[in-house]
C-alpha cells in the first residue's frame, strides 16, 4: 500500500488502452504506484487516493518528441508549451547542433551563443539574457542545472557540436572556416565522451553548406560550412562506448542531399542516425521516394538509419520583421540584417536593384526549401483594415496588379513600413495519400515539432494531435495504435529509454488521457506576451486532451490548466555509464 493507505496512487478506470506497442487495443484500468504502470486490469477493489473515470476516453503514452529547441524555454516555461499542452511528455533538446554547453565563462561568448540561437531559431535575445544564468561552463555542469530545475515533463539532450567545436577551437570562424588541429580533435573527442557519460543522447549537427536558413551574422553556422571529418571523427566515440546516437541535418528537398554524410555517420559510428529532413510537397512527390528509398538502401547495408519527418498540417503567421527563412538568398539575408531599422529594411525593399536580384533567383523549387513560395501566402494585416488586398493571397494580388509576385508583395512592405503579416496556407503537402506513403515506413519518425523554435512565426507542437485528428480519426489511413506506436516506443527504444514509450507494468507512467470525438486545436495561432522581458510567442492550443501525467503526477488537466505539479526529469540513456 502506499502511504495513504491506499493501494496505488492512481487508478485509471475503464479507459481504452492503446499501450504504444502496436498491439490491439482494449478496455482495461490501469494502477500508477511510485510514478510507474504498477497492473493493468485484474484490480477488482483496489483502492486508490485518485480515481479518474476514463470511460470514453483513449489512454495513451505520452508523446516523446526527438526534435526540439526548448534548450532555453526550460528555464521560464516548466511545461515546455505548447507542446506540452498536446501530450509531450518528454522533449529532446539541442538539434541541429544549436545549444548553450559547452560553453566559457566570457559575457561576449555567451551573448554569441544567444546571438546565434535568435538567428537560427528566433527565440528573442531578450528573453535569453533575462532567463539564462550561464552558471556553466560544460556540458555536464549543463547537464546538472537542467536536473536541478522545475520541470512539468522530461527532458533528454545532444551535446550541439557548433557548441563543442566553437568551445574547443576558439570561434565559430575558427570552426567554419579551418580543420581542427589533431590536439583540437583530440579535446573534442574527450568532452563529447565526458558528455555522454554524464547523459548525453549523442552529438547533434547541420551540414547543409549554404542552403540552411540558419546563419551566423550573414554567413553559414560553423557545422554547415566546416568539413565533415570532425563529425566522423567524432562518431568513432559512439563505436567505442557503443552507445549514443546522432542528429543529422543533411537534407533539404530541391535544394542539397547530403544523405551520403549520414550514411558515414552510421557506417563508422555502428549506432543509430536520426537524418533531418523529410518533408511531403504536392509539386515533388518524388522526394518522398527519393529519401524512402535511401533508408531502404541503409537498410540493405546494415545501417541503423532513421529520418525524421516534418510532415502535419502546418502554416506561419508572421510579421516580416520576424522572417528569415529566406536567407538562404543572400539578397534577402541582407534584408534581415537590418534588424529592426525600418527605415534600412525600406530603403532596400524599394531598390528596383535589390528586387530585380530577388527576381534573378526566384523560384518555386528554392523557396520551397525556405519558407514557402510568396505565391501561396496569404496577407492578413496591415495598418490600413480596409485595404482590399487584406485576405488575398500575393500570388493573386500579383496578378489583378499586372505585377511580379516579388513586386507586389515588397509593395506592401513598404506601403506598411514593415507592418504587416503574412501567412503560409501550405506549408507543406495535405494530401493524406503522401502523408501515408511517408509514415508507413518503419524507419521514419513522426514529427518534428521544431518546439521552442521560431516562435514569433510558427508553433509546431500540435504535430501529434494533428496527425492522430487527420490521419487516423478522419482519413482512416492509421490506426490509433500505429501514429501512437510513432509517437512513444518507437522514438523511446531510439534513445534508449528503457522504460518509456509504452504503457506496460513497470515502464514510468507517462500518458495521456483524450477524447477522441474532441481532440483538436484552433486554425489560428494565439499570440502570448509571456517570455521573459515581455517578448511575445505564437502557439496552438489543444481541445479534447482530458489528463496529462507525467512520472505518475497529473500536470495538465482539461482545459490545458497546469497543475503546478513538475516531477519532469532529465532522462539518459539506459546503461549509461
Amino acid at each position: 500500500m502506499v502511504s495513504n493507505g491506499t493501494d496505488y496512487e492512481v487508478i485509471i478506470k475503464g479507459g481504452t488502452l492503446i499501450d504504444g506497442t502496436n498491439t490491439p487495443r482494449k478496455v482495461t484500468d490501469i494502477a500508477i504506484r511510485e510514478g510507474k504502470i504498477a497492473k493493468i486490469g485484474g484490480l477488482g477493489k483496489a483502492t486508490a487516493a485518485r480515481i479518474v473515470d476514463a470511460t470514453g476516453r483513449i489512454v495513451a503514452p505520452g508523446v516523446i518528441d526527438v526534435h526540439t529547441h526548448y534548450d532555453a524555454a526550460i528555464f521560464w516555461d516548466p511545461y515546455c508549451t505548447p507542446s506540452g499542452y498536446h501530450g509531450m511528455t518528454t522533449a529532446v533538446v539541442s538539434n541541429c547542433g544549436f545549444g548553450f554547453a559547452p560553453c566559457k565563462q566570457d559575457r561576449a561568448v555567451q551573448e554569441r551563443y544567444m546571438g546565434m540561437m535568435e538567428t537560427t531559431e528566433q527565440i528573442p535575445t531578450a528573453a535569453l539574457r533575462e532567463a539564462l544564468p550561464f552558471n556553466w561552463e560544460s556540458f555536464p555542469e549543463w547537464l546538472e542545472v537542467v536536473k536541478g530545475l522545475d520541470k512539468g515533463l522530461n527532458i533528454g539532450s545532444y551535446i550541439p557540436l557548433n557548441s563543442l567545436m566553437m568551445f574547443v577551437m576558439g570561434s565559430p570562424e575558427d570552426a567554419r572556416d579551418r580543420l581542427p588541429t589533431d590536439a583540437e580533435l583530440a579535446e573534442m573527442k574527450r568532452l563529447l565522451r565526458e558528455a555522454m557519460q554524464a547523459g548525453a543522447l549523442g552529438f547533434a549537427f547541420s551540414k547543409l553548406n549554404e542552403f540552411n536558413s540558419h546563419k551566423d551574422h550573414g554567413k553559414p553556422m560553423p557545422t554547415d560550412a566546416a568539413d565533415e571529418s570532425t563529425a566522423y571523427a567524432l562518431a568513432e566515440v559512439l563505436r567505442e562506448m557503443d552507445q549514443g546516437i546522432i542528429q543529422a541535418l543533411v537534407d533539404l528537398p530541391m535544394a542539397i542531399d547530403n544523405n551520403h554524410i549520414a550514411e558515414q555517420l552510421a557506417r563508422i559510428s555502428g549506432r543509430p542516425v536520426v537524418q533531418n529532413i523529410i518533408v511531403p510537397f504536392d509539386h515533388i512527390p518524388g522526394e518522398i521516394d527519393r529519401v524512402l528509398n535511401w533508408l531502404d538502401h541503409c537498410q540493405e547495408q546494415g545501417l541503423d538509419c532513421y529520418s525524421q519527418a516534418l510532415a502535419f498540417r502546418t502554416w506561419n503567421e508572421s510579421r516580416l520583421l520576424d522572417w528569415n527563412t529566406w536567407d538562404v538568398i543572400p539578397e534577402f539575408a541582407h534584408f534581415s540584417e537590418q534588424g529592426d531599422d525600418i527605415d534600412a529594411r525600406v530603403r532596400i525593399a524599394a531598390d528596383p536593384a535589390w528586387r530585380k536580384a530577388i527576381k534573378d533567383k526566384y523560384s518555386a523549387d528554392l523557396m520551397t526549401s525556405s519558407g514557402g513560395p510568396l505565391e501561396t501566402l496569404k496577407l492578413i494585416s496591415l495598418p490600413d483594415k480596409t485595404d482590399a488586398r487584406i485576405g488575398k493571397l500575393f500570388g493573386d494580388i500579383a496578378a489583378e496588379a499586372g505585377r511580379h509576385v516579388v513586386d507586389a508583395f515588397f509593395d506592401a512592405v513598404v506601403e506598411s513600413r514593415c507592418d504587416m503579416e503574412f501567412r503560409t496556407m501550405q506549408a507543406m503537402s495535405q494530401d493524406p495519400a503522401l502523408f501515408e506513403k511517408l509514415y508507413k515506413h518503419p524507419r521514419v519518425i513522426a514529427g518534428t515539432s521544431d518546439g521552442g523554435a521560431h516562435i514569433r512565426f510558427f508553433s509546431g507542437g500540435n504535430f501529434s494531435t494533428d496527425l492522430l485528428q487527420w490521419l487516423a480519426l478522419q482519413e482512416k489511413r492509421f490506426t490509433l495504435e500505429e501514429l501512437h506506436h510513432k509517437f512513444s516506443m518507437l522514438p523511446a527504444r531510439l534513445l534508449g529509454f528503457g522504460d518509456r514509450g509504452a504503457l506496460l507494468p513497470g515502464f514510468a507512467a507517462d500518458l495521456m488521457v483524450y477524447d477522441p470525438t474532441e481532440l483538436g486545436y484552433p486554425d489560428q495561432y494565439e499570440v502570448l506576451h509571456d517570455l521573459p522581458g515581455g517578448e511575445f510567442r505564437r502557439v496552438i492550443p489543444a481541445y479534447g486532451i482530458d489528463l496529462i501525467m507525467v512520472n505518475g503526477e497529473v500536470t495538465f488537466e482539461t482545459g490545458m490548466k497546469s497543475t503546478g505539479a513538475t516531477p519532469g526529469r532529465v532522462l539518459v540513456p539506459s546503461g549509461t555509464r
